[in-house]
């Protein structure tokens, strides 16, 4: 028996499979406008994502229904503004394999406390596909606190505890007659046993006989209460606020914003992982079509960033940001001049493939890999392609 338990600080992401983590949603580029705030105050969350293309056919897709949202443990924030793509994400909508949708959320510090704040896109029939966390420490007091709007007749109300006693008041109307229905039959001897073997001796043709015209004026006297409760609050909540607006369960259309071709045709043609090394090698078919030499900077996949240090720096914002900055590399010459098409050879290589829980890879079914290529030219213009495909376990 465990006594003494340390605190739970993370959401376990790592718990979820790495072909959801690989194969279904590329994040990136995701960041808050702080990592410290007090209670009131607002936090932006901005990043990008790309549904991919290995989709896995089990898992249902966001090209049918899915809703952005914010992965904190707890009340912690309020959600004052989610826009996709510039479109405002107060319903769901679709997302489109291989389409970028960048996306911005506006919160409103509520308790406080130190939170891993993540995306989220929440897909019908699928869950929560969860991206990369960022710690954000909440500091002042909960009292301080102050959730006011004002609506459509002027009026100005507090959502923290607005229909508070509404809603408590009828909860214990419902369970007073609830509880006088089931005191009704208490009363009643023989209760439960007795009168299901009653039931069985008389069979269900005559069963009803057991049911006596005191019981019979005491469900007509309950229902008739019960519709006229229900009756009387339609029409006195009509009254009371009578300028009101529906739940928004609707979908909508997120617009997708136009974008320069990428020049860069990405062919993955082997994959292996090296169990004992936890190493990643991956051979690639590389074309540019564009007017400058670029190089492989970052590769992408499960949230975790391989990032190869003579194109790009990048260091971990805290010790749990998954971000390996000297990670990639690539078998010699690693940049594709204008016009050629060349094959290269790139390896990741870390501990956060274990760390991470994504050697689990190696069990699914049918062993198919996905992720994000970002490309890099001389200026430092930026290219993302999606790679995917078989992978090979090596336990050697």
């Amino acid at each position: 028996m465990t006594l003494f338990t340390s605190p739970a600080w993370a959401h376990g992401e790592k718990a979820q499979q790495p072909v959801l983590r690989m194969r279904t949603l590329h994040w990136f580029d995701v960041d808050v406008s702080a990592r410290r705030l007090d209670v009131g105050q607002t936090l932006v969350v901005k990043g990008s994502f790309v549904p991919s293309h290995a989709w896995p056919e089990h898992v249902p897709s966001a090209q049918q229904t899915a809703f952005l949202n914010i992965g904190v443990p707890g009340p912690a924030f309020v959600r004052l503004d989610n826009r996709i793509n510039g479109t405002p994400g107060i319903r769901s909508s679709s997302f489109k394999p291989g389409v970028q949708y960048d996306f911005v959320i506006t919160l409103k510090a509520r308790t406080p406390g130190r939170y891993h704040v993540h995306p989220l896109l929440n897909v019908k029939d699928a869950g929560p596909i969860i991206g990369p966390g960022i710690w954000v420490e909440v500091g002042g007091s909960a009292a301080n606190f102050s959730n006011t709007v004002k609506t459509l007749t002027g009026q100005e109300i507090d959502l923290e505890s607005y229909g508070l006693a509404n809603a408590a008041g009828w909860s214990a109307l419902w369970a007073m007659i609830g509880l006088a229905w089931f005191g009704y039959w208490l009363s009643k001897a023989p209760l439960v046993l007795p009168r299901f073997r009653r039931v069985v001796e008389l069979g269900n043709d005559r069963a009803d006989e057991m049911i006596t015209g005191r019981d019979r004026k005491a469900a007509m006297l309950t229902l008739t209460v019960t519709l006229l409760l229900v009756l009387g609050g339609y029409f006195w909540a009509q009254e009371r606020w009578p300028v009101n607006t529906p739940p928004q369960t609707g979908k909508i259309e997120t617009a997708q914003l136009q974008r320069e071709p990428s020049p860069l045709t990405v062919r993955m043609d082997d994959a292996r992982y090296r169990i004992p090394g936890r190493s990643f090698r991956i051979e690639l078919n590389v074309t540019n079509n564009g007017q400058s030499p670029v190089s492989v900077g970052e590769f992408n996949s499960g949230n975790l960033r391989f990032v190869n240090a003579k194109v790009l720096q990048a260091q971990p914002r805290d010790p749990d940001d998954l971000v390996a900055p000297d990670a990639l590399r690539v078998d010699g010459d690693a940049t594709i001049a204008p016009g050629q098409t060349r094959k290269i050879v790139i390896y990741a290589d870390d501990a956060m493939w274990e760390t991470q829980r994504m050697t689990t890879m190696i069990t699914s079914p049918d062993a198919v890999i996905a992720g994000m290529l970002f490309f890099y030219d001389a200026q430092g213009k930026r290219w993302a392609v999606e790679i995917s495909g078989p992978m090979i376990p090596l336990f050697g």
